[in-house]
């Protein structure tokens, strides 16, 4: 079964916060959200995503930073405590490549600390609009990056399907004002 999320829903227009949150021409000259730091999008995570996370999924993400040595979350599901990321993704930018990671964290093994699934060093920088996919089955984790794989890692997830707290919120554009983790991108 194919399902489609689009966390960019969870930006509300008019915008709540002009001053962090803008509209920029985006790749093909289409209309793209800008955050900067001090934007706070955030919501219920149940308004877009399951309690029970797929087993298998892919996150698609076409986006450019601010600042060439920066990064940040581009979105993340936090505890209700706000102090363990459950699921997002992170890019952090610095000498022309990136380190992209996926963390996922199941809070039903005990964890009380952020896990990383996986990080990728990738050979770009984000300083203009850049389309990474990540896939993950049950075993491995593969970056693309614009549309090439680009580099796979076996993992081990227990479980494999994700249980989000019913509490748990979605921020985009960080990880919430304990973690933090502001991105300035668009």
């Amino acid at each position: 079964e194919f399902s489609e999320i689009d966390l960019l829903q969870a930006i509300k227009i008019p915008f709540e916060d002009p001053a962090t949150q803008y509209f920029e021409n985006g790749s093909d000259d289409f209309p793209a959200l800008g955050v900067t730091p001090g934007s706070d999008i955030k919501c219920p995570y149940r308004l877009f995503l399951p309690e029970r996370f797929f087993p298998q999924f892919s996150i698609e993400i076409t986006a450019k930073l601010a600042n060439p040595d920066g990064g940040g979350f581009l979105f993340a599901v936090v505890n209700p405590l706000e102090t363990v990321v459950q699921l997002g993704v992170s890019v952090v930018s610095e000498s022309g490549n990136s380190n992209v990671s996926l963390l996922y964290t199941d809070l039903s093994t005990g964890l009380y600390t952020s896990q990383t699934l996986a990080t990728f060093l990738v050979p770009v920088s984000f300083t203009k609009w850049t389309t990474v996919g990540l896939k993950v089955t049950k075993e491995t984790v593969s970056i693309y990056v614009n549309c090439e794989q680009y580099d796979t890692r076996k993992v081990e997830r227990e479980p494999v399907e994700l249980v989000f707290d019913s509490a748990s919120t979605l921020y985009i554009g960080q990880a919430g004002p304990i973690i933090k983790g502001a991105f300035h991108v668009s």
